[in-house]
């Protein structure tokens, strides 16, 4: 992207108020209650709203609803990213990938999993305190927590047997269409058997990452069992039903076929809000996804809101979309070889109700015409991303055991803790997956929950490294206010980008850089140099300590002397 302008007077770019982030920063009286609630026991999750009355408190229970689903997610990702090695890691994320969401912020952010069982507590009114917002609390045991899904796995198995009961009779008497309708009504029973197994794992409060993904290769990889894993059925399907598949618009039908099939309820008049059609789990846009997506749109001739140019997101109006249509199609590329497998699963946003599914495979010499299925460069910008990973960085003084001057104590978490500093950045067109066109204007808003200075870094297609802003300051009047940082125009070099902000509660120190046609590139052109010239944190004394915690977080009694918290975004760019 080439810079247009910056605009440094935040105080004019404040577009509008929103309520304070789920899991922010609270009034320090209501601190002791969330202490009422121990991580190692509970789940919780703390929603705030603008809002009094009654509909304030549906509105923050929702939004806490929302934070725990979100770390129900993020933990069982934490999972999987931590046995990257591990021969079945691309397996387990594409068998997951439905109901793990986190290849995509923009339904990462929203996610549709709902959690069952959770309690809701009004903290503005419980509390003696007077508070101005409405404060919910939503909490549940743990073990709880386990032992309903738990039920689930065995009612969902149930619902399975009886589906494929049906399929097996169909078979005996010769009905091949209905056979292979029974096997598709399957297809959202397994996304959602999926979901109970990654939650019983996420409601652990520290899993054992090698046991816990062991868990999910066997659920991956196992062809026979009673009921038939989902990878089996998959199979037969392919063995009663060859669609023959010469070009883009036979795999649209053949994903319209089996979405329609395996849907649940008539899908006739469904409003669908359509996210572009992603490369695994990376957020990366190819150009056969786009090709691909407009051959589904002709297809399905729903009513659709195609978010990657129709709908212009905010963090408002994503919600009013999910009122207005409330079907999310997702659908995915992951290729191996000749081989191309697309998924695809249409679900309520509100209910968390699968509605359909699909698993359409070919190869790719099947095909009249050649694509391009992998994103340019995708290895290296995979490694980008993968260095790049935000993290939470806190930092208390602490005492030297041989001295008196005070050292840092550097810890890492993968997300913020409860009452800790948070980021939130998006650009024009929501979170992601992001792609735009050469010429389009590209804006980057951010929203914080404590006063920040906040850096932001465009790594390009060429993957050089250009510093765009550095120590933006949002003060005390724009927390939890959405603030324009930048405007941009999708220029060449043309592939994937990424942009990354840091947000931290002191200044950052200058960056080595240097100026090349019109951009701050910086010197260090290392991956592992860049990310630590990125954070800007000076060298850890010998007597100080820096370690990395993934997991459950304590609540934060008070905040701490340091904090720094990151965000990225990946968006694909394209020549006209």
């Amino acid at each position: 992207m080439r810079k247009l302008s910056i605009v440094l007077m935040f105080l004019f770019t404040t577009i509008i108020t929103l309520p304070v982030f789920g899991g922010g920063s609270y009034p320090d009286s209501l601190l002791p209650e969330l202490k009422k609630y121990p991580i190692d026991k509970y789940i919780f999750g703390v929603g705030v709203s603008n809002k009094a009355g009654p509909d304030g408190f549906k509105e923050a229970v929702a939004d806490a609803s929302k934070n725990v689903a979100m770390e129900t997610i993020v933990r069982v990702a934490n999972v999987i990213r931590a046995n990257h090695n591990d021969l079945n890691y691309d397996i387990v994320k594409e068998h997951y990938s439905s109901v793990m969401e986190d290849y995509c912020r923009g339904r990462y952010a929203f996610p549709a999993l709902k959690l069952e069982g959770l309690k809701a507590r009004n903290l503005s009114v419980d509390n003696l305190h007077q508070v101005s917002k409405t404060y919910a609390l939503v909490y549940i045991e743990r073990d709880e927590l386990m032992n309903i899904y738990a039920s689930h796995v065995i009612r969902i198995e149930q619902e399975i047997k009886q589906r494929l009961r049906i399929a097996n009779n169909n078979e005996k008497t010769l009905d091949l269409k209905g056979t292979v309708n029974a096997y598709l009504r399957t297809y959202p029973l397994y996304e959602s058997l999926k979901e109970a197994e990654i939650i019983q794992i996420g409601a652990k409060y520290l899993p054992n990452y090698d046991d816990a993904f062991n868990k999910l290769v066997d659920a991956a990889t196992r062809t026979e069992g009673n009921p038939l894993p989902h990878r089996s059925v998959i199979k037969r399907v392919e063995q009663l039903e060859q669609p023959i598949i010469v070009d883009k618009h036979d795999i649209a039908n053949a994903v319209y076929s089996q979405i329609t099939y395996s849907g649940q309820r008539h899908m006739s008049n469904v409003k669908v809000s359509l996210h572009p059609l992603v490369y695994k789990d990376s957020e990366m846009v190819s150009p056969f996804a786009v090709e691909l997506t407009d051959a589904l749109q002709q297809k399905f001739r729903w009513t659709f809101v195609d978010l990657a140019r129709e709908f212009k997101q905010t963090p408002i109006n994503i919600k009013n979309l999910y009122d207005d249509y409330p079907d999310r199609l997702t659908p995915s590329i992951w290729h191996n070889g000749d081989e191309v497998t697309i998924r695809a699963t249409l679900r309520n946003v509100n209910t968390g109700e699968f509605h359909g599914s699909a698993v359409v495979k070919y190869l790719t010499s099947q095909l009249r015409d050649n694509f391009t299925y992998i994103p340019d460069r995708y290895e290296k910008v995979q490694k980008e991303k993968e260095v790049f990973h935000p993290l939470y960085i806190v930092s208390e003084p602490t005492r030297s055991n041989t001295d008196t001057t005070k050292t840092k104590n550097f810890t890492q978490y993968e997300s913020s803790p409860i009452g800790g500093l948070k980021v939130d950045i998006w650009t024009n067109k929501g979170r992601g997956p992001l792609s735009y066109t050469e010429d389009d204007m590209v804006t980057v808003y951010a929203r914080v929950n404590q006063p920040v200075y906040l850096r932001l870094l465009n790594t390009h297609a060429d993957l050089k490294r250009a510093l765009l802003v550095d120590n933006f300051p949002i003060g005390p009047e724009n927390v939890d206010k959405v603030v324009e940082i930048g405007e941009f125009i999708c220029a060449p070099p043309f592939g994937v980008e990424f942009l990354n902000v840091a947000a931290r509660t002191e200044k950052f120190d200058a960056i080595e850089t240097y100026e090349e046609g019109g951009y701050f590139y910086l010197v260090e052109q290392d991956r592992e140099k860049a990310i630590k010239r990125f954070r800007g944190l000076k060298p850890i004394p010998k007597d100080g300590k820096e370690k990395h915690f993934i997991g459950p977080k304590p609540i934060l009694d008070e905040q701490p002397d340091f904090q720094q918290i990151e965000a990225q975004l990946v968006i694909t760019t394209m020549e006209k």
